[in-house]
């Protein structure tokens, strides 16, 4: 399923062939936490965080120690617009946050609206960039626990 998801155009244009960082050679390392989101009734999205320290330098290192980064794709097309996005990322955080972490950093690329839309909605907040990444180019946002702001940005019926 996440080689499928990985290969359609949506989830490619950002995150790149699937045959580079397949999420199969990921599953042993102990600083990545996957996750397969689901509806009522279907798998709809890939969320993984990870423990930022453990790959100094990294873009997130500003972060305080303990905080993960995060990146996340919906898989099949017809989620996509829904708001499933924003809601997925903000519950994934809360709970991130619920468990100690004190920060949650995201970086989607700079030309990728609905990211940089549903990453606000869900209370990232931009911290820099654009930039480029080991990984990727990218718009560097975050969301730190505790900040009311964040609340704020969501918007009601979310």
């Amino acid at each position: 399923m996440l080689s499928h998801w990985r290969s359609l155009p949506h989830v490619s244009c950002w995150w790149g062939d699937p045959a580079v960082e397949p999420a199969h050679e990921t599953f042993r390392d102990p600083h990545i936490a996957m996750w397969i989101a689901e509806t009522e009734t279907q798998p709809f999205a890939f969320i993984q965080d990870y423990a930022v320290h453990a790959w100094s330098p990294h873009h997130f290192d500003y972060l305080p120690v303990g905080s993960r980064g995060m990146d996340v794709y919906i898989g099949p097309p017809d989620m996509l617009g829904l708001g499933h996005g924003s809601r997925l990322v903000r519950q994934h955080v809360d709970r991130l946050f619920s468990l100690g972490a004190p920060a949650v950093g995201i970086d989607p690329h700079p030309d990728n609206a609905a990211a940089l839309r549903a990453f606000a909605k869900a209370g990232f907040a931009v911290a820099g960039g654009p930039l480029q990444t080991r990984w990727s180019y990218a718009i560097l946002m975050d969301r730190r626990a505790g900040d009311p702001s964040a609340e704020l940005a969501a918007e009601p019926g979310d």
